[in-house]
């Protein structure tokens, strides 16, 4: 076999000899996190049965303001002006560069070099706490030495020992608006989320996570979050008896009623909540729920109802003519009340004596 020298040589360099910048997606505790807010819903009662819904499948999880959700890309400032967000269910909106205090732990094996994970932009660091460092015959040593151009520490010699060191690194917030998933998933799997729902609890169901995807100019990161509903369930009638139920009936302005129950304290309470015509939005059609409730544990409290006083003149002990007038209690009748502002009636509770006398007699 004849072999050709063309006195060419090759170098080829691994890029694991080069560190690559960071780009990481991260979803934090900052502030400005709040629910899909979806339109409330009022149920006959909750069953395990998901026909039992059928019928009300429009209304479910109709969604009234997006769910928002906060994440951080650790990247350089050069990176941030390139980079594009994707959001499967949702959109982004760049809230601008930010710098959080952050305390990373760096340890030593025998090794020369550590490198702070976000050592773009030059960050300067202070050392918080550190361990003694040893050669490899146990000798003790100096702590490496820092080089902010590359956020690196070195050590001329192998080294075993650690750092905790506090920097500041740049981070790019987002937020996240995000939807109810529906356009993601199949028709028959958002049908299963609509009726664990109308059922009671939403997270019996699956839900979809909102998927976000940054891309930079060469880098990509991605990550998920959970969608968060509220209501996270629908919610029951009570109040009334089966054999007097209002008929109401939803609509995309809110809620019509169609017949009254018998019940007098349904009744009051819508007088007091919407006096005018049959329609309820659906903050009325809660806080009419809400008043009906507090008819199931209604509380009292003691108050002053009348008093009877006696007129007494006090003398000084050195003066006949230097006295006081004094009006003195010598009775107070108290009486049961209603303490949460509860409009069905005002009756003290059964089974408790609705009045108090309290007489006080003289001293002398």
């Amino acid at each position: 076999m004849n072999t050709l020298d063309t006195g060419v040589t090759l170098n080829f360099v691994s890029q694991q000899t080069t560190h690559r910048e960071p780009f990481i997606l991260q979803t934090g505790k900052d502030r400005g996190k709040t629910p899909l807010m979806v339109r409330p819903v009022v149920v006959h009662a909750w069953t395990r049965d998901p026909s039992e819904y059928e019928a009300q499948l429009s209304e479910a999880l109709v969604m009234e303001s997006p769910g928002r959700q906060r994440v951080r890309l650790y990247c350089s400032q050069a990176q941030a002006p390139v980079v594009r967000m994707l959001v499967h269910g949702g959109a982004s909106k760049a809230l601008g560069r930010r710098h959080e205090p952050l305390l990373e732990t760096l340890t030593w094996v025998q090794a020369n070099t550590r490198q702070l994970r976000f050592f773009y932009d030059q960050p300067t660091m202070r050392i918080v706490d550190h361990t003694r460092f040893f050669l490899n015959n146990g000798q003790e040593t100096q702590l490496p030495d820092y080089d902010q151009q590359t956020g690196t520490f070195h050590h001329p010699h192998a080294v075993t020992g650690a750092l905790v060191v506090e920097y500041f690194p740049g981070f790019t917030l987002y937020e996240i608006e995000y939807d109810t998933g529906a356009a993601q998933i199949s028709p028959e799997w958002f049908r299963e989320i609509q009726q664990a729902w109308l059922a009671g609890n939403i997270h019996n169901a699956t839900i979809p996570e909102v998927r976000v995807i940054a891309m930079g100019t060469n880098e990509v990161d991605q990550i998920t979050f959970a969608r968060d509903f509220w209501p996270a369930q629908t919610m029951v009638r009570t109040g009334y008896t089966t054999t007097s139920k209002p008929e109401i009936i939803p609509t995309p302005d809110g809620y019509r009623i169609k017949s009254l129950p018998s019940d007098p304290c349904w009744s009051r309470c819508k007088e007091q909540i919407q006096p005018d015509g049959p329609l309820l939005s659906a903050a009325q059609m809660v806080a009419l729920q809400n008043c009906v409730d507090a008819e199931k544990s209604p509380k009292y409290h003691y108050v002053e109802e009348s008093r009877s006083v006696k007129t007494e003149r006090i003398y000084a002990p050195d003066s006949p003519d230097v006295y006081i007038d004094v009006a003195r209690p010598v009775e107070l009748v108290m009486k049961l009340k209603r303490a949460d502002g509860g409009i069905c009636t005002n009756q003290a509770p059964p089974g408790c004596c609705p009045e108090l006398r309290l007489r006080f007699g003289s001293d002398g």
